[in-house]
């Protein structure tokens, strides 16, 4: 177990970037003068290299070794929020005058994130999966999975306090801790040996491979109504409540730290505590996803729908990636991880600029199209549950 706190705080440290930027990336998309569909874009971009290369990376942890190609992710991910960090700060001080510019070297920015960063996660996932079996893979993975809720809490609280000093100091803040995270694996990780020999080739799993599917279509959904809402969250808080773009980056922030608490409650109280297993883990998160967003009005209410989608997320996505784990064989963990880490990828690659876009018609349109992947996932689930029920081994 001790290793699930090592990869813990190694994933932490990136992920708190990444809840650094959330609040502060609409309205400094504004202040660049790009609109909310290319600020949709730019994350797509790095969603597509997530598709792309999680499963090669996956597969490469197979040959290579867990440990160096999370070594490399985390590196990649400081380079690539580095030179996003050094464009919005040119943009901003009129170094840089072009938006079309701007956008275009925001987008190269976050392919490099999404090229190398999408290493960390496949090789973290099936290195648990390497040093654990049974009940103690769903509390490791819940473990490895706290590492979001938390760094939801403290992401947005760092932001905050920084935000002063610029729109763009909480983005140098984040390309700065994923170097923790890095010595962290370096001095206290024990590396695993690789699962094939060299010159032995790597398993490769399609998508259609029938024992994933359900779960990866599951989890597609889900991730989908997450995708289509995130980046809209903070322009409709701007919006809704009449703010400027430090007050939005703030109370968004708040927000999102509330929504982390239960995210971690549930990673590391509900899963530790109750021992849930994976099928109930995603059949108790999966209805509480449900978008009571289109029904908030204010700041109180707009916070508590944070709240049920952090609690929503903190039990689904562990449930989704242990009942992976459990439907392939040792050597082929990661595949399967590179597989279930792109997940989200395909997911962002069409939700951000569709969220949007839709925004842009109509605030509320977002939420409820999310509504309808939520319902969709849980459907799935159903018909799935009724034919194979992944468990952990006794």
């Amino acid at each position: 177990m001790k290793s699930a706190w090592v990869l813990s705080g190694a994933m932490f440290s990136s992920y708190l970037g990444i809840s650094i930027l959330a609040p502060v990336l609409p309205p400094l998309m504004r202040e660049l003068g790009l609109s909310e569909l290319q600020g949709g874009l730019i994350l797509t971009g790095s969603s597509i290299m997530w598709v792309i290369f999680s499963p090669w990376w996956g597969r490469r942890s197979d040959l290579s070794g867990r440990k160096p190609v999370i070594l490399l992710g985390l590196g990649g991910y400081a380079l690539g929020v580095l030179s996003f960090a050094l464009v919005t700060q040119a943009g901003l001080d009129g170094v840089i005058v072009s938006a079309t510019v701007i956008w275009l070297l925001l987008v190269g920015a976050r392919l490099i994130v999404g090229l190398l960063f999408s290493a960390a996660g496949p090789a973290a996932q099936a290195y648990i999966a390497d040093v654990s079996t049974g009940q103690r893979r769903v509390s490791a993975m819940g473990i490895l999975a706290a590492s979001n809720g938390l760094a939801t809490i403290l992401g947005p609280a760092l932001a905050a306090l920084v935000v002063g000093f610029g729109l763009a100091a909480p983005i140098f803040l984040s390309a700065i801790t994923p170097l923790l995270g890095m010595l962290l694996v370096w001095r206290l990780l024990p590396p695993v040996p690789a699962k094939l020999k060299r010159g032995e080739r790597a398993p490769t799993l399609r998508i259609t491979d029938p024992r994933l599917l359900p779960l990866l279509l599951i989890g597609f959904c889900v991730m989908s109504g997450l995708a289509v809402t995130q980046f809209t969250i903070g322009f409709l808080f701007q919006d809704r409540l009449g703010l400027n773009g430090v007050e939005t980056a703030r109370l968004v922030g708040l927000a999102v730290m509330a929504s982390g608490v239960a995210l971690l409650f549930a990673q590391m109280v509900l899963i530790q505590v109750f021992r849930l297993t994976p099928v109930t883990l995603l059949r108790l998160g999966i209805p509480l996803m449900l978008m009571v967003l289109t029904l908030a009005a204010d700041f109180a209410a707009m916070t508590l729908a944070l709240v049920l989608m952090g609690l929503a997320v903190g039990m689904v996505m562990p449930g989704f990636r242990t009942a992976i784990t459990f439907v392939v064989e040792p050597h082929e963990q990661g595949a399967a991880a590179g597989l279930a880490n792109s997940v989200p990828g395909y997911s962002f690659i069409f939700g951000p600029p569709l969220g949007t876009a839709l925004y842009g018609v109509n605030a509320w349109s977002p939420y409820l199209l999310a509504s309808l992947f939520v319902v969709a996932a849980f459907a799935m689930l159903t018909l799935h549950t009724r034919e194979r029920a992944p468990q952990p081994a006794t």
